[in-house]
């Protein structure tokens, strides 16, 4: 779906579902899962009813301006009972971003990102690959990591990839010190488990 030319379709799904509070549908059907759509387009007052709604909408189009970036709008279903649900997020990811089921794709993408910078950059941080050949463990972790990366891939025919992801490729400190803040204590797939190998991989660095 194109962001150029999404805006009636947006809003007509947004007044559908915050404001008549319908939630299935051909309307929704035919919506894809994942779309961006630009900020001021959801900058309408009357189009959300509950104030709890419109506290989320305007604190994301508000992030979404500031960063020049998109409003993503993820729709997920219950198959049970056949109705749908909208979470909102802000594009492209940052780096200190909150990291939700929406966006969990692009983090792990920036992960694998720094994974491979140090691979072509060892000096500065270490290797965070280095010994994955005879560590089955570390094979895994980075297997598992790469896997949760790919996920990003289903978009990129739609997006290209600034609107997805915003990433500093030199990897100075400030942003691996973030990387590290989201890592630690995260309950998402290898999370903090790698905090802890960057942790180590880093502390054998500084000794050599």
């Amino acid at each position: 779906m194109r962001v150029e030319s999404n805006q009636d379709l947006v809003l007509r799904l947004f007044r559908t579902y915050y404001r008549s509070h319908q939630t299935s549908g051909k309307l929704f059907d035919d919506f894809p899962d994942f779309f961006l759509v630009k900020p001021i387009v959801l900058k309408d007052p009357d189009l959300i009813e509950r104030a709890s709604d419109r506290l989320i909408l305007e604190d994301c189009v508000r992030r979404a301006q500031e960063r020049q970036g998109f409003v993503g709008v993820s729709k997920w279903r219950n198959p049970k009972l056949n109705y749908y649900w909208l979470e909102l997020s802000v594009f492209p990811f940052m780096l200190g971003d909150e990291v939700t089921q929406n966006n969990e794709g692009e983090f792990y993408y920036v992960l694998n990102q720094f994974i491979e910078y140090t691979r072509e950059h060892p000096k500065q941080y270490g290797d965070m690959a280095g010994g994955v050949e005879a560590d089955n463990d570390l094979a895994l972790m980075l297997d598992g990591i790469g896997k949760h990366a790919v996920k990003m891939q289903a978009l990129l025919p739609h997006y290209p990839i600034e609107k997805l992801v915003t990433l500093n490729q030199n990897w100075p400190l400030a942003e691996v010190n973030k990387l590290l803040q989201t890592l630690k204590g995260s309950d998402l797939d290898w999370c903090e488990l790698f905090f802890e190998h960057i942790i180590y991989v880093m502390g054998n660095k500084r000794e050599t």
